[in-house]
């Protein structure tokens, strides 16, 4: 159920920069029902918060022509994804959070570290460079846009290794680790049905059978023949 609460706190400031930032990779402008649904808010909520962020000047906002971030908007939302993502490594390589537990952990703290206790995070963490579901920690622009491409996209007899996953979900996570699929791991496409089935493939030395959502929801980079 979506909240009708419109939070004007940082936290909510940050997610909304990193939200837009992230669907205007797929699609630009971003349309008000787009962010409302990936952020789980009443369109209601959502409008509220981008009136604000317009006047602030980190977004170009008109109702019912969609969102985009304006250069210092791009600058703001890329910085909080930098230190989200840092903060999922300190998670998951000091602390010992596994990698489903790491998004929603992060969540609860990351906007209330300085700019000098991240950069001495990211050092004591020896300067990462993706977070642990392999999307790059980013210092500009060019350094978040990844190229690649959806298991669910290779023919059969392609091969590709796992590059980061799409879902921040944490019982979608745990399902891909029970399968062996992290960033890393080389996968080879053995067969794919028709109509949105799953496919066939082979995730390190085991058979495994991935449906048609999942397989949308891990990127990878294909391995040439």
């Amino acid at each position: 159920m979506r909240s009708t609460k419109s939070a004007f706190t940082a936290e909510h400031f940050w997610e909304y920069l990193k939200h837009i930032f992230r669907l205007q990779q797929e699609e630009s402008p971003v349309s008000t029902t787009a962010l409302a649904d990936a952020m789980k808010l009443a369109p209601s909520s959502v409008t509220d918060m981008l009136k604000k962020l317009s006047r602030k000047g980190y977004i170009n906002y008109r109702p019912y022509h969609g969102i985009t971030l304006t250069s210092e908007g791009e600058k703001m939302a890329i910085k909080a994804i930098r230190r989200h993502r840092i903060v999922e490594r300190l998670l998951t390589d000091m602390l010992g959070f596994e990698w489903h537990e790491a998004h929603q952990e992060a969540l609860s703290f990351e906007h209330n570290i300085s700019d000098e206790v991240e950069r001495r995070i990211y050092i004591a963490l020896r300067k990462p460079k993706v977070c642990p579901h392999g999307y790059p920690i980013p210092s500009k622009v060019e350094d978040a846009l990844v190229e690649e491409v959806s298991l669910y996209s290779l023919e059969t007899g392609e091969r590709a290794q796992v590059v980061s996953v799409k879902d921040d979900e944490p019982e979608l996570l745990q399902f891909m680790a029970s399968l062996g699929i992290k960033p890393g791991v080389k996968i080879k496409v053995e067969g794919k049905d028709p109509f949105k089935g799953p496919l066939q493939a082979a995730v390190g030395s085991k058979k495994r059978t991935i449906g048609w959502h999942l397989a949308n929801a891990i990127y990878v980079k294909k391995i040439p023949k």
